[in-house]
Order: structure tokens, then C-alpha cells, then sequence
């Protein structure tokens, strides 16, 4: 039989709220593997018996933890963690369009996978030790509409927290890489952090992209962060700025 957890009651002289605490305690257990992706989480009166809060108090943590697409609630079902391989989360973090408005779903073909060790700016990037050696992977892909190239994209991991990722396993997945990061290596995204600059295409990405050397592109580099803000995932793509260009839309009023 499982072990109940014990409860944690919450510490009310702390200066962030209730709710927040909630929030913390919740997305610990997450970062501790407690509840894995797709799994539902115990009932908000059983979570309030373990934090020694009101039902209420548990629901505004499970709120904000929704709102970030972080848990995913269910009418009649419950509050599960969210999961990348939901089709509605396919292209969650895509904001590449045409020059003519039209949103681009691009196809993932792998080109390379390698294990190596990290170079110093790209340890410090993964919240890696600089100066010792770290084994990262480092992904070269093909983003692709058609048959018509849309991104020269390059994915770089740290070994230790994807110890059975493979190839194969890249290749296969008709999903969201992150759906990948999930299932082979129960590491979860829950948030991207993005940077956009112009550049000049070189000699390798102008032949992924069939385009001439020193065309102007979009350089696109992210970091991709598990819970308690780790990052997991450092991605560099080289968009056709000829063709394409990066839109997001916030809220208004």
C-alpha cells in the first residue's frame, strides 16, 4: 500500500499569501516527481488536509497553476498535470508566419545527435559548473512546411537529465519534442524564455535553408525551463527573415 503523504501545514507569518505557498508546495512535488505528467492529483479537500488550509485556498493555488497551463482541470474529472503530447499543446510555443500572415506548422526532421562535452557558455546557459565537464546532446534539425525549409534549428540538452533520450526516440515522435522530453525522460517544460536577433546566414545554415550566403535571417534562441525556473533545454533556430517573421500576441484591454 502507497504511503499517505504527510501533511505540511503552511507557514501563515510568511509574507507571501496562502494561495502562493500553495502554488510552491504544488509545483515542488512536481519538480519531485510526485505527480508525473498526465496524472491526476489527489482532491482539493484531500490537498487541503495535507496543507492544513481551506478548500478555497487550495482552489486559488490550482488556479494560477492552471492559467500557466501548468495543471490542466477537467469538468467532472479533476485537476491533472498538464501534458505537451495534448494535440491543443502541439504548437503551444510556435509564433513563426509566412510574410503573408498565414501561421506555420513546420514538420521536425532530425539531421544529427551527438553527445559531446559542453563548451563553458553553453553549461552556463544549462545552469551548468563552467570549467568542468559536462556532457550535453546537441540536436541538429530540419523545420520544414512542404517541402519547402522554414528553419535550420539546433537543440542542445544536458546529459544528466536526459539519460535515455536516443535518436530513434526523436525521430519517431509525431508530437511536440517536449512530449519526448516527457515520456522518455519525465522532464516537463513549463515555460520558454525567447530572444530574437537579425543576423547574416553563413555557409552551413544558407545551405539548410537554400538560400545565398549572407541573406538576412531571424536567429531565434530559447531557453526552456522545468519547474523551480531549471533550465532544460538551450535552442538556436535560423529563420528565413525573406520569408517568414516571429508574432506573439498578448492580451489587451
Amino acid at each position: 500500500m502507497p504511503r499517505k503523504p504527510a501533511k505540511t501545514g503552511l507557514d501563515i507569518s510568511a509574507p507571501d499569501p496562502l494561495y502562493k505557498q500553495v502554488e510552491e508546495r504544488i509545483l515542488q512535488c512536481l519538480a519531485d516527481g510526485e505527480w508525473k505528467p498526465g496524472q491526476q492529483l489527489p482532491t482539493e479537500t484531500q490537498l487541503a488536509d495535507r496543507f492544513g488550509v481551506a478548500v478555497f485556498t487550495i482552489r486559488a493555488g490550482i488556479s494560477e497553476l492552471a492559467a500557466s497551463k501548468i495543471l490542466v482541470r477537467k469538468q467532472g474529472k479533476g485537476t491533472f498535470v498538464a501534458r505537451h503530447s495534448l494535440q491543443r499543446q502541439r504548437y503551444q510555443f510556435s509564433h513563426v508566419y509566412s510574410n503573408d500572415g498565414v501561421q506555420i506548422f513546420p514538420d521536425r526532421a532530425l539531421l544529427s545527435f551527438a553527445k559531446e562535452t559542453a563548451p563553458d557558455a553553453i553549461a552556463g546557459i544549462l545552469g551548468l559548473r563552467r570549467g568542468e565537464r559536462h556532457p550535453i546532446y546537441r540536436l541538429n534539425c530540419l523545420l520544414s512546411a512542404g517541402a519547402k525549409p522554414v528553419a535550420a534549428m539546433e537543440i542542445m540538452l544536458p546529459g544528466r537529465m536526459f539519460p535515455g533520450l536516443t535518436a530513434r526516440s526523436i525521430r519517431e515522435a509525431q508530437e511536440n519534442i517536449y512530449a519526448v522530453y516527457q515520456d522518455v525522460c519525465g522532464i516537463n517544460v513549463i515555460r520558454v524564455e525567447e530572444r530574437i536577433y537579425g543576423a547574416l546566414a553563413k555557409a552551413d545554415t544558407a545551405a539548410t535553408l537554400k538560400i545565398a550566403v549572407n541573406s538576412p535571417i531571424l536567429r531565434v534562441e530559447r531557453i526552456a525551463y522545468t519547474y523551480k525556473d531549471l533550465p532544460v533545454e538551450y535552442r538556436i533556430r535560423m529563420l528565413d527573415a525573406g520569408k517568414f517573421h516571429y508574432r506573439t500576441d498578448e492580451g489587451g484591454v
